[in-house]
């Protein structure tokens, strides 16, 4: 009997890992170790028009290098590229603002009022430009032919899959959008497949107006097929578990076995000294670092509100507040004022394309980090902040708390009070941080990747 690990999320992936991106590609590693080991382990990519079919192990591997290439290319090609980008918005800027105050005050109002009012637009349309900037490359020069997700309305036969009786199917990949799971329910009863899918989070359903679009009756319709495809469902928290089997029950699906495995927080230990300009300039400074894709539901905004706060009370030499990430839905307004409010000109810096290497560095020289997230089905930035040592001033949202336990104190999110009070404390209280770091360093017990992956194929043995 054979375990199928499919991998058709990282075959079709063109940018650094991140989240369940890195969840299938270090499964996936550790699936070529048993493979290596001798294990019944193989590969399986799924496409729309043409059903299952089996990948070699080679194209696995060269997969994880260009991935990891990605990451180690970060501070080179593409992040350049992007560190150009700011430079020259950010000279623009500083030319603008030049030529603003040589004005009369009565004129220089009244450009300021008229870009002001128009700032969304503005931003939202240099957004859309460069989408389509990279779709038109995209389209000229599109990734590896091989695996293209074909959507098509005509549904592949079962008869040209490779699986056999008794063997089992993984996949932990992003199935709503890569995978037919009525297919491959199809599969299962004709061949005798068991299969085992992940859940990160119900969010779409739980909270769809912090998502792009009215999703929540997509992944409802997603879940319910989840529930009749599954035999088990490994869920990334055990909030995210009772989130799961509470919606099952509300739509009426069976509910399958279900287990909490915890995602690996270890990022790279290999520092490179090729430091990006961007990172190496913040290096010898006192900063907080908040990493997450740029998005509502991430609540960039109570810190920018709560370092507002500081600034109109008087207080002075804050550290740095570093965001990492791409910007993502529902936050044009916030970037507008960001870029745009004096206050804060001098103090918040938005990095994006960081590879591994500087991630860790960053990890490393910052005060403290900062996740204020309104629902997370982990929590992924605070155990890697823990995993670097470092205290985190952390969100008391969903699944957030088991992350951290008793080493952190836990905020409501959009209490700006409260992370005013924090973050305050902790700048100014070196000796209070460096005993919460203290405990961190000794109490805590980051997770490997190996492990996760460990358990994910260990799951097919578990009854």
């Amino acid at each position: 009997m054979t375990t199928w690990f499919d991998v058709t999320t990282i075959l079709g992936w063109r940018r650094p890992a991140v989240g369940i991106i890195r969840t299938e590609a270090e499964a996936a590693a550790h699936a070529l170790e048993l493979i290596a080991a001798g294990e019944s382990v193989k590969f399986c990519f799924y496409n729309r028009a043409t059903g299952y079919s089996a990948v070699d192990t080679a194209e696995v591997a060269a997969t994880l290098k260009r991935i990891s290439g990605a990451h180690a290319a970060g501070p080179g090609k593409v992040a350049a590229s992007s560190a150009n980008k700011s430079s020259i918005e950010a000279r623009l800027k500083e030319k603008a603002i030049k030529v603003l105050n040589r004005l009369p005050p009565k004129v220089s109002g009244r450009i300021y009022q008229f870009f002001q009012l128009r700032r969304v637009s503005m931003v939202e349309a240099v957004i859309a430009l460069r989408h389509m900037r990279s779709a038109i490359k995209g389209f000229l020069k599109p990734a590896n032919r091989t695996h293209v997700f074909t959507p098509s309305s005509v549904k592949a036969a079962t008869a040209g899959h490779p699986f056999s009786k008794g063997d089992s199917y993984i996949s932990v990949g992003l199935d709503w959008d890569n995978k037919d799971l009525p297919h491959l329910y199809e599969l299962k009863k004709k061949v005798g497949l068991r299969v085992i899918l992940f859940c990160y989070d119900v969010i779409p359903v739980r909270l769809p107006h912090l998502c792009v679009g009215d999703v929540a009756a997509r992944f409802a319709n997603y879940f319910t097929d989840v529930a009749w495809c599954a035999d088990k469902i490994l869920c990334i928290s055990e909030c995210t578990r009772k989130d799961l089997i509470a919606l099952l029950e509300e739509l009426g699906a069976p509910v399958p076995q279900t287990a909490v495995v915890k995602l690996g927080c270890q990022l790279s230990h290999e520092l490179s000294d090729d430091i990006s300009a961007d990172v190496k300039a913040l290096l010898n400074e006192r900063f907080v670092l908040f990493v997450s894709t740029i998005e509502r539901r991430k609540n960039h905004e109570v810190l920018y509100r709560a370092y507002t706060r500081l600034i109109d009370s008087g207080v002075q030499d804050l550290p740095k507040l570093v965001f990492v990430g791409m910007s993502g839905w529902g936050v044009g307004d916030l970037l507008a004022d960001i870029q745009l409010d004096p206050r804060t000109r001098d103090y918040i810096r938005i990095l994006n394309n960081v590879s591994d290497s500087d991630l860790m560095h960053l990890y490393r020289h910052c005060m403290m980090t900062a996740f204020p997230s309104l629902y997370e089905g982990w929590g992924l930035p605070v155990a890697e902040s823990l995993a670097a040592g470092k205290y985190c001033l952390a969100s008391s949202a969903a699944s957030i708390p088991e992350v951290g336990g008793e080493l952190l104190d836990y905020l409501e999110p959009w209490d700006v009070s409260a992370w005013v009070a924090e973050l305050q404390k902790y700048a100014f209280d070196p000796a209070a941080l460096a005993a919460r770091e203290e405990a961190i360093k000794r109490d805590y017990k980051p997770v490997a990747w190996k492990d996760t992956a460990r358990y994910v194929f260990d799951s097919v043995k578990q009854q």
